[in-house]
C-alpha cells in the first residue's frame, strides 16, 4: 500500500464512521421523540431507516460545508469543532422536523437532544483523535515549489512556512530566475505555487507541469475574474466572449433582503441582553461611550453610518487619523480584545441590516479615506460597490481583516460573479465556525 493509497484509505474510514455516529444517534434521538407515540404507528423499523438515512443526509451537507472530514489537512481542535457544529446543525433540523410532526416540546426531549449532542461530541472526538494518528503514519509534508513575480510574496509565503508540518518548501525563486534553475527545481517537486507571475511565464510553466504530471496552482488576476461574468457565443464559426454583466435570479434581491430584515431582527431581539452586557462592561472599563460610528460606503458609493461595540481607546485615531488596526495593538482594550476576538463587537451591524445601509452578505463595508487610497493603486478596487456591503461575505469568511486590498478586491469580486440565495446561505453557515476561529480576528 502506497502512502497516498494509505491516507485516502484513512479518509474513506474515518468518513463513514462519521456517518454512523450521525445514523445512530439520529436513531436515538427520533426514538425518544416517538416513544410516546410508537402505538399510533409511527415507530418502526422502516422508519427509524428512513430517519436515519435522512439524518445522515443533512449531516454529510454540514460536514461538507464545515469541512468536518479534512483530516491530515485542519488542526485536531478545527476537525472537533467542524464536527460538532455540524452535528449541531443536523440536530436542530430534526429538532424542528419532530416538532412539526409531533406538535409536542418537553423540557425532557430539550435535554436528550442536548445529551445526544455530548455523546456525537465525544464519540467524534475519539474518532478524530484515532483517524489522525494513523493518518499520521502514511502522511509526509507535499514538496512544493513557490515562484512569485512583482507583487509583495511574504505574506501568503509565510503561511506555507507556519505549516511546515504540511508543506515542504524545495525552493522560493523570483519569476526572474533562469529557466533551466526553475525547471530543475520542478521536477523535484509535487506541486507548484506561482503568485502574481508574468502571463508569459505562467503559461510556460503550466504547459511544462502538466505535461509532466505536475499540479500546479495560480493565483488570478482581477481581469481573469472579471472574465467570469462574460458569455461564451461563436459567431460564423468563431468564438467570442461577450459582456453580460453580472446577473441574479429575479427573486434574489427580494429573497436578500427578507432574509436580512428577519435575521437582524431575532438577533437583536435573542441576543440583546448580551449586548447589554457588553455595553455595561465597555462603559465600566473607561467610562467612555460602549458604541461608536463611523463612515463607511455601501452600494454605489452611498455613505452611512456603521455601528459597533467600541473596542479601542476613546479617540484612537486622535494621533494618526484612519489606519488599520494590527496585531497586538496597543488602542484595543482589554474589553474589546474579548469582544474583538469572540466578534461580539460586530453585533450593532445588525441595526445596519435591519435599516438597509448593509446586508448579511456582502464585501465589507470600507471607509471613504481608505477606499480612496486603495483606488489609487487599484482603481477597480471601486468595483465592489456593485452590491451592497455585508457584514459577512467571501473575504470575510476566508480572508481577514489585514487580507491585502488587491486580494480582498479578488474575493470581493468572485463572490459578485457567484451569488446567489444558496451560496449567501452557504456564507452565512459557515460565518458561525469562522466566529470562533481567533486567526482571522486581525485587524481592524
Amino acid at each position: 500500500m502506497t502512502k497516498e493509497t494509505g491516507k485516502q484509505a484513512v479518509r474513506r474510514v474515518y468518513g463513514l464512521l462519521s456517518l454512523l455516529i450521525a445514523f445512530v444517534s439520529a436513531v436515538l434521538l427520533w426514538y425518544t421523540n416517538v416513544g410516546p407515540y410508537w402505538e399510533k404507528g409511527f415507530f418502526g423499523t422502516r422508519t427509524l431507516f428512513i430517519v436515519g438515512m435522512l439524518f445522515c443526509v443533512t449531516y454529510w451537507f454540514f460536514s461538507k460545508m464545515y469541512r468536518a472530514h479534512k483530516i491530515g489537512v485542519y488542526r485536531l481542535w478545527e476537525l472537533f469543532f467542524s464536527q460538532m457544529l455540524a452535528f449541531a446543525m443536523s440536530d436542530a433540523c430534526l429538532f424542528v422536523a419532530a416538532f412539526f410532526w409531533f406538535h409536542d416540546f418537553t423540557r425532557t426531549r430539550l435535554i436528550s437532544y442536548f445529551l445526544v449532542l455530548v455523546g456525537q461530541s465525544f464519540t467524534a472526538a475519539g474518532v478524530i483523535f484515532v483517524s489522525n494518528r494513523v493518518y499520521a503514519l502514511f502522511d509526509e509534508p507535499r514538496r512544493i515549489v513557490f515562484i512569485y513575480g512583482p507583487e509583495d510574496h511574504e505574506g501568503p509565503l509565510s503561511r506555507f512556512r507556519k505549516l511546515w508540518y504540511r508543506y515542504k518548501i524545495l525552493g522560493v525563486y523570483p519569476e526572474t530566475e533562469p529557466r533551466e534553475s526553475l525547471y530543475e527545481a520542478i521536477d523535484s517537486c509535487q506541486d507548484v505555487y506561482l503568485y502574481d507571475v508574468s502571463p508569459g511565464l505562467r503559461e510556460e510553466v503550466r504547459k511544462y507541469c502538466e505535461k509532466n504530471g505536475l499540479d500546479i496552482h495560480m493565483t488570478m488576476s482581477i481581469e481573469e475574474i472579471l472574465l467570469r461574468e462574460y458569455d461564451v457565443s461563436a459567431y460564423f464559426d468563431t468564438p467570442y466572449l461577450k459582456n453580460r454583466g453580472v446577473e441574479v435570479a429575479w427573486y434574489y434581491p427580494f429573497v436578500k433582503r427578507l432574509m436580512d430584515i428577519a435575521v437582524s431582527l431575532i438577533v437583536l431581539i435573542v441576543l440583546s441582553p448580551f449586548m447589554l452586557a457588553v455595553a455595561c462592561l465597555i462603559r465600566l472599563y473607561d467610562h467612555g461611550p460602549a458604541l461608536y460610528s463611523q463612515v463607511r460606503l455601501t452600494e454605489g458609493g452611498r455613505e452611512f453610518r456603521i455601528y459597533k461595540f467600541r473596542s479601542m481607546i476613546v479617540n484612537a485615531e486622535a494621533a494618526k487619523g484612519a489606519q488599520l488596526a494590527e496585531k497586538n495593538d496597543s488602542r484595543i482594550t482589554p474589553v474589546g480584545h474579548f469582544i474583538r476576538a469572540t466578534r461580539m463587537d460586530e453585533l450593532p451591524q445588525f441595526i445596519n441590516i435591519l435599516k438597509g445601509d448593509m446586508s448579511l452578505v456582502g464585501p465589507r463595508p470600507e471607509r471613504p479615506e481608505l477606499a480612496s487610497e486603495f483606488e489609487k493603486e487599484l482603481p477597480e478596487f471601486r468595483l465592489r460597490l456593485r452590491v451592497k456591503a455585508g457584514l459577512t461575505g467571501y473575504a470575510q469568511v476566508y480572508g481577514k481583516y489585514n487580507t491585502s486590498p488587491k486580494d480582498k478586491l479578488k474575493m470581493d469580486l468572485l463572490y459578485i460573479t457567484k451569488r446567489s440565495v444558496l451560496y449567501d446561505l452557504k456564507l452565512i453557515f459557515y460565518t458561525m465556525k469562522i466566529v470562533f476561529i481567533p486567526d482571522s480576528t486581525e485587524g481592524v
